[in-house]
């Protein structure tokens, strides 16, 4: 055997090695920890903005608790394989157009306590895998009656505690039936605490599926316009209550 090919042989491997354990520190922004393979934890790190060098191969990542102000077009390019990111507990006021767009993959979005004043209609593009959005405890007064369409995996929608005053018919839905019928795939929805007066009837007859609604904490007025509400409550199987006095109203 020829040592000196054995030692050059093994110089290679150790240099291969050591540019491996490299590339695996750098895979880690600098002010987060990568402990487990495809998680990043940056919780409480004073971060201003979202981490520039993410690892494409995360599938989870907490952002919870820092000075994030803004959401951009490409803080989120290329995390395909994304399934969690919280985001809860910082400082944003808006979510552009097309932020998500590469998140195929998410399922858990976490938004809440924040300061979010409105979601446009292609805010939430792309999260085409999505089963539950938390976006309580924000600032939200509008809702573009498209907001949800596409996300068909949607289940569970948290948006207690923002300043609601109105919703359309279709706010909730996630697709149309042959174009024509809005249809809404959610069986949570948590509206407790906003400034809701009233709610469309079509809202609810569009939400087939719901099992848990929630819409305690609002200033109801309780007139002919939400009349059909008790009625609704009759005929469906489990137990409702009339908002003015509800907490929960769960099936």
């Amino acid at each position: 055997m020829d040592r000196p090919a054995d030692r050059v042989q093994l110089l290679l491997l150790l240099v291969q090695l050591a540019l491996m354990l490299s590339r695996l520190g750098e895979a880690c922004p600098r002010p987060c920890s990568c402990q487990q393979p495809g998680e990043v934890h940056c919780t409480f790190r004073s971060l201003m903005a979202i981490p520039a060098g993410l690892p494409r191969q995360v599938e989870r990542m907490n952002l919870g608790f820092n000075s994030i102000r803004r959401i951009t077009d490409s803080s989120l390019a290329g995390l395909r394989k994304l399934e969690l990111l919280m985001i809860h507990g910082n400082d944003i006021h808006n979510i552009p157009d097309g932020a998500f767009r590469d998140l195929n993959s998410l399922q858990m979005l976490k938004l809440s306590y924040n300061k979010l004043h409105e979601l446009g209609r292609e805010a939430l593009h792309g999260l085409w895998s999505l089963t539950r959005l938390h976006l309580d405890h924000n600032r939200l007064e509008v809702l573009h009656p498209d907001t949800f369409q596409g996300l068909t995996g949607l289940r569970l929608l948290q948006l207690e505690g923002n300043r609601l005053q109105q919703l359309h018919p279709h706010t909730f839905c996630t697709f149309s039936l042959l174009g024509h019928f809005p249809l809404s795939t959610l069986r949570h929805l948590h509206l407790a605490d906003n400034a809701l007066h009233t709610l469309p009837h079509a809202l609810l007859q569009a939400a087939p599926h719901l099992e848990t609604l929630t819409l305690h904490g609002n200033p109801w007025t309780c007139d002919c316009q939400l009349s059909w509400f008790r009625a609704w409550s009759q005929r469906s199987p489990g137990e409702y209550s009339h908002p003015q006095v509800s907490t929960v109203m769960t099936r």
